[in-house]
């Protein structure tokens, strides 16, 4: 796997998942979706221009059918460049939320403390209580 970015070092375990090839894979996805798109826009864009063309005393409309052909290779087109864009979007979305993350478990870490040792006090004296109350009773609570 060649490593696009010199800055993201490549785990060995990354290695093992990736198939021989993936790199060209993606690159013919990350090409061929936005142009797959592009004819599918196209199409639909001249199949509805017949359509309206045809009301305007152009006769029956010829080309309308290409509407409905650019609709599903917009949709291949659309699916190829999330196939093709997904790794690169996943990185982004991470790299956008990993410090709010952070941010946020600082945050509540700082601000719970005093709440978490009242509990931790709590359940330690609890605990000494209920030794406490063994001891006293003795023979008691065994089944």
């Amino acid at each position: 796997m060649q490593n696009e970015n010199p800055q993201r070092p490549v785990s060995p375990e990354l290695k093992r998942l990736q198939v021989p090839g993936q790199n060209s894979i993606r690159k013919a996805m990350r090409i061929a979706g936005p142009l797959i798109f592009l004819i599918g826009v196209l199409c639909i864009i001249i199949g509805i221009i017949n359509f309206f063309w045809s009301f305007g005393g152009g006769g029956m409309p010829h080309y309308f059918w290409l509407a409905f052909v650019g609709m599903p290779l917009m949709f291949v087109g659309i699916v190829l460049c999330q196939f093709g864009f997904f790794g690169a979007m996943t990185r982004f979305i991470a790299g956008e939320s990993a410090p709010v993350a952070a941010d946020t478990a600082n945050y509540l870490a700082e601000e719970t403390k005093d709440a978490v040792e009242t509990v931790a006090k709590a359940v330690a004296k609890g605990v000494v209580e209920g030794i406490e109350e063994g001891r006293a009773k003795p023979g008691q609570g065994k089944d």
